[in-house]
């Protein structure tokens, strides 16, 4: 039995899951204090809805990115995006969310969606976002035969020093 062709089960796409987390961080963003990663209590909603998405979706390879502007210098605009990022992971854990198959990552000023030229546009760069990194619904490989091979002559290699 494959619970994920069930259709009685109504189990998410990959593709729909990170639609559905992405379309609540539209409608209530998660917005973070300057220079902060703490969530504030004004995001418990927001992460309770996500959480209910991805606790039907805990097959699913997502990665939460982090997004600065291009206010302040550019290393400490990675390691904030990367620390709000980390955030927002560990508060899925709190609410039980199996997070084994997400990662997260700061991509700080990098990858802007507007204009850092105003105020509106660096608002809009300051954000977190759901990324499908593969489809899950595909069971993983046990590694190729050029895997194992490798794995093996390393395995004799350090056996001969």
């Amino acid at each position: 039995y494959d619970e994920l062709l069930d259709p009685t089960l109504n189990i998410p796409t990959p593709e729909e899951c990170v639609s559905r987390i992405n379309a609540i961080l539209g409608a209530g963003k998660i917005v973070f204090a300057p220079s902060s990663s703490d969530i504030p209590p004004e995001a418990d909603d927001t992460l309770d809805a996500i959480a209910e998405i991805a606790k039907q979706c805990d097959r699913v390879k997502m990665e939460i990115g982090g997004h600065t502007d291009s206010q302040g210098r550019e290393i400490m605009n990675e390691n904030l995006s990367q620390a709000r990022a980390d955030s927002v992971l560990f508060a899925l854990q709190e609410r039980r969310v199996l997070t084994s198959n997400m990662t997260a990552r700061g991509y700080g000023e990098a990858e802007p969606i507007a204009d850092n030229d105003t105020e509106e546009g660096r608002e809009a760069n300051r954000r977190i976002e759901f990324i499908l990194l593969t489809d899950a619904r595909t069971p993983p490989s046990e590694g190729t035969a050029a895997e194992a091979e490798g794995a093996l002559e390393t395995e004799e290699d350090s056996e001969q020093n």
